[in-house]
């Protein structure tokens, strides 16, 4: 497939710095031919060239959302369902009632059960399968993107999430400028991503998991885009190391790459879709081989995950703050 993107930008997208230069070790990354600059400022590194949103939208087909009403198979399934359930029980513990505003709220989970506990819920997701299965999760309409004003900057949230979308973003300094403007005074930021400085970042390199060229157009430096925060004003609650969700996967695939198996797996094989299975790993002795290692490589990767966790260098964290109260009143 030919790839063609749009023109080199190389003013970082969260400070709009313009001291970038390329990452080393980050270039001509397949598929296509994508390239990282990184902000010699804030530390956030950035795709190039850019994709347009013709190009973006091929990487967001069904394969990726996955078949069916569900993205993974039925166990697997039922883990993601829980792990949505800890989401909105987190943000209920901190934001005790309220409007709250998911952006990328993917099929709806997290905010179904917010819902379902008396909160009024808005969901932003691009107009995918996601979205679909959102509207029908929780049988309301769902925006396409931030930038909506004459529906959004009359509402004021208690809540606006970015669960795993602020690196889908190519302007994520834009997004959080208008999400400012949609919270409340003292109403809870939270932001989820991976953390490109991390361990398991470094030792992964270019096939680091988290990468997911060209569908995360932005990687940051998890405890620089706290500062980047906090010197706007927000108070930092927490700064959530561990994640059960995403860190021992990612973990357990560099294990498997350590021996030899093909790029990403086993993350073929917990998903409802094919988009990483290449003929190589569906030869009968390998997948074998690569399930009787599931139970010791898991077990292991639980223990490296979290001790990375433990040094506070979680390949992805999550940010809880609080925006400054308005005392002009």
């Amino acid at each position: 497939m030919t790839i063609v993107a749009q023109a080199p930008n190389h003013t970082c997208p969260l400070c709009e710095s313009n001291s970038t230069s390329p990452r080393q070790g980050y270039q001509h990354i397949m598929p296509g031919e994508w390239s990282l600059y990184q902000c010699l400022d804030c530390r956030t590194s950035f795709i190039d060239p850019i994709p347009d949103s013709e190009i973006l939208a091929k990487y967001y087909d069904e394969n990726y959302y996955g078949h069916g009403e569900g993205k993974f198979l039925g166990p697997v399934e039922r883990i993601v369902q829980f792990f949505r359930y800890l989401r909105a029980r987190t943000v209920r513990r901190l934001t005790p009632a309220g409007r709250v505003l998911d952006v990328g709220c993917g099929r709806g989970l997290m905010l179904r059960f917010l819902k379902s506990w008396g909160y009024e819920v808005d969901g932003i997701e691009l107009d995918t399968m996601a979205a679909v299965r959102a509207r029908q999760n929780l049988n309301q309409e769902i925006f396409h993107t931030l930038e909506e004003p004459d529906r959004f900057l009359r509402q004021q949230y208690q809540a606006v999430c970015f669960w795993h979308s602020l690196e889908h973003m190519p302007q994520p300094g834009k997004a959080l400028e208008i999400a400012d403007r949609l919270l409340s005074p003292g109403g809870l930021l939270v932001i989820a991503a991976p953390h490109m400085e991390s361990i398991q970042s470094r030792l992964s390199g270019a096939s680091w998991l988290h990468l997911d060229l060209p569908r995360h157009l932005v990687h940051f430096d998890m405890e620089r885009l706290a500062e980047f925060l906090q010197s706007r004003g927000y108070q930092l609650i927490k700064h959530q190391h561990f994640s059960q969700e995403y860190n021992v996967i990612d973990t357990l695939c560099y294990l498997y790459e350590v021996l030899g198996f093909k790029r990403l797996y086993p993350f073929s094989l917990i998903q409802g879709m094919h988009r990483h299975r290449t003929g190589g790993d569906c030869h009968t002795l390998k997948t074998i081989a690569g399930l009787s290692l599931m139970l010791p490589l898991t077990g292991a990767s639980f223990l490296i995950a979290n001790y990375f966790s433990l040094l506070r260098s979680g390949s992805t964290t999550t940010l809880f703050l609080r925006k400054a109260l308005d005392l002009s009143n």
